[in-house]
């Protein structure tokens, strides 16, 4: 390698009638010891930016890949932009359709839970009504214990005041016949005649025939026959006091 102080000499003068020879200068651009004129004759593509016609031509040759890939994106663009449109308006009916099935879960939650709630309290009124029927038949039991109770009581009060009153008129019964029994030895032989005690016994007993004396007069018969009504009557009234006194003595054997 050389010296970077060391200047290289130009080239060799070339013809001026090429073309070639209008364009190269005839002066050193910089001191570079790598540089070489004849690059340019590898490159031409260098050469065209040296001129505006070179430039128009290049750009117009740059311009149709340019043109291409542009429209060739803008395609795309337009591609992805209804993509992306279609894409929203998917997630629009997506979002659509996802709250209508938020809002019918919702509304479905809700109405089990109500059901559940109405579940819950027809069992408590069921429950509620078991209890109340229990409740109802105990009393009902309860009831009708003591109405037993009561009933057993009653007819024991009955029994008892039976047995009394069976007790009381045998009682009052014996008293009775014992008071008439010893009434009797005195009252008795004063009171009752030998005649009725027949009669009451089923024995009639007949008057006697016997021979009476004419009277003398219808005055005598008369005074006979007043004192024959006088004892029936007497007869007649002492088995009245008999019967009454009798009467309540049998009604109380009876009973006995």
């Amino acid at each position: 390698m050389e010296p970077n102080n060391q200047v290289k000499e130009a080239r060799p003068a070339q013809d001026p009638s090429s073309p070639m020879a209008a364009l190269s200068p005839s002066w050193k651009l910089y001191h570079n010891p790598h540089f070489s004129s004849d690059s340019r004759h590898h490159c031409p593509h260098l050469l065209l930016h040296e001129s505006p016609e070179s430039r128009v031509i290049l750009s117009a040759t740059a311009a149709e890949p340019m043109d291409g890939e542009i429209g060739g994106l803008r395609a795309d663009l337009e591609r992805e932009r209804r993509l992306r449109r279609s894409a929203e308006s998917l997630a629009k009916a997506m979002a659509r359709d996802l709250a209508e099935e938020r809002r019918a879960r919702t509304e479905a939650e809700a109405e089990a839970a109500r059901w559940r709630e109405a579940a819950r309290e027809a069992e408590e009124e069921r429950r509620m009504l078991r209890i109340a029927e229990a409740w109802r038949e105990e009393r009902v039991q309860i009831k009708l214990a003591e109405a037993a109770i009561v009933l057993e009581e009653k007819i024991r009060e009955v029994a008892g005041d039976k047995a009394g009153e069976i007790e009381d008129a045998a009682a009052a019964a014996a008293g009775g016949r014992w008071r008439q029994s010893r009434e009797r030895p005195w009252q008795g032989r004063e009171a009752e005649n030998p005649h009725i005690k027949r009669g009451i016994k089923g024995m009639v007993e007949f008057p006697r025939a016997f021979r009476v004396r004419s009277p003398s007069s219808g005055r005598e018969k008369e005074r006979e026959r007043e004192k024959e009504r006088e004892r029936l009557e007497c007869q007649r009234s002492q088995l009245k006091v008999l019967l009454k006194q009798r009467s309540p003595v049998d009604l109380g054997i009876v009973a006995g």
